[in-house]
């Protein structure tokens, strides 16, 4: 406690005498009686010099008389103009803006000396919460940190060994969260090929082909849809841009039923179901269709998280689910 006492009075004193410093070399001269006269001067000066340039022109032969007599009523105007003291106003408006110029710097010092210390410091005074928010963000950064160096790790690790999924999957989706849409597409297109079976790897193609694209739904893109939904009919991404897919090319049939499927894995009352439910409507219409065809694709088994969320209820964990991902499997 000691030592935070100490490091606070010597902070204090040198943001204070910086402050001080500043704030005098700013408000000095600002009462100065011959202030007002030297900027007179100045301007004269100036209006002077354009005068005689004037003239040096007129002699030249490079402007007319007429011109000459132009310009030298607009300077007899600006004369009046520019030597013409300053109000009360003004001048109270030029006297207070030093003033509040240094109180804001003031405010910044301390605001930056206080935020840099409860950084780097101690800042086990503060409250719980407050404690609490410091500690979160100084988490959040450390991970941000560590994360980008996990990323420059598995691009170098890439180099020597180009079959590494896992270092693709990782990068192609840290990629893809960070707007680095041309690096994902690349790591995506390296997660389908060595691993075709991945659903989800093609639809985020895809998507990421769209953005690309600036919204358009090119042949590529139908494709990959089409190949994420031969391996997961159900995929919720795959079967919104194949339902877009297939009405860019004037499938109306199709894309009912890619609409339809999508549409019978959410909630009715959901805002994404009345949304579905709209594009459903316009594909029979364009389409001159009573109903949705036939689906080839039988309805999705109901499992126990989504019976619930039919419900409105919270989803429980499945059976088995614990483990899955990077993190090893606990015992």
């Amino acid at each position: 406690m000691k030592f935070q006492i100490i490091f606070i009075v010597i902070a204090l004193l040198l943001t204070g005498g910086a402050v001080g410093l500043f704030v005098w070399r700013l408000l000095s001269g600002a009462d100065d009686p011959t202030r007002e006269w030297r900027r007179i001067d100045e301007n004269v000066a100036g209006l002077r010099y354009e005068y005689e340039r004037a003239k040096e022109l007129l002699a030249g032969g490079r402007i007319s008389q007429a011109e000459f007599e132009e310009r030298e009523n607009e300077l007899a105007l600006r004369v009046i103009d520019e030597t013409a003291q300053e109000d009360r106003a003004q001048d109270r408006a030029s006297q207070s803006l030093p003033a509040i110029t240094a109180a804001a710097v003031g405010v910044f010092m301390f605001a930056t000396s206080a935020g840099l210390y409860l950084y780097y410091g101690d800042y086990s005074a503060l409250d719980e919460k407050a404690i609490e928010q410091v500690r979160l963000t100084q988490q959040q950064a450390a991970a941000e940190l560590n994360l980008a160096d996990t990323v420059e790790t598995l691009e170098k690790s890439l180099e020597k060994n180009k079959d590494n999924l896992e270092a693709w999957e990782i990068l192609a989706d840290r990629y893809n969260s960070t707007g680095n849409l041309s690096q994902a597409q690349i790591a995506y297109e390296n997660v389908v090929r060595l691993n075709p079976k991945d659903a989800n790897a093609y639809a985020e193609l895809a998507d990421v082909l769209i953005a690309i694209g600036d919204g358009h739904i090119s042949d590529k893109v139908a494709e990959y849809a089409k190949k994420c939904l031969e391996i997961d009919p159900y995929h919720q991404k795959g079967l919104m841009i194949g339902a877009a897919a297939a009405f860019e090319k004037a499938d109306y049939a199709g894309a009912a039923i890619l609409f339809n499927r999508l549409r019978s894995q959410i909630p009715s009352g959901n805002e994404v179901h009345d949304a579905l439910s709209q594009q459903i409507d316009i594909a029979l219409q364009m389409g001159g269709l009573d109903k949705v065809p036939q689906d080839p694709v039988p309805p999705k088994p109901k499992s126990d998280i989504d019976k619930m969320m039919k419900l409105g209820m919270p989803a429980a964990p499945e059976a088995g689910a614990d483990g899955v991902g990077l993190l090893p499997k606990r015992q």
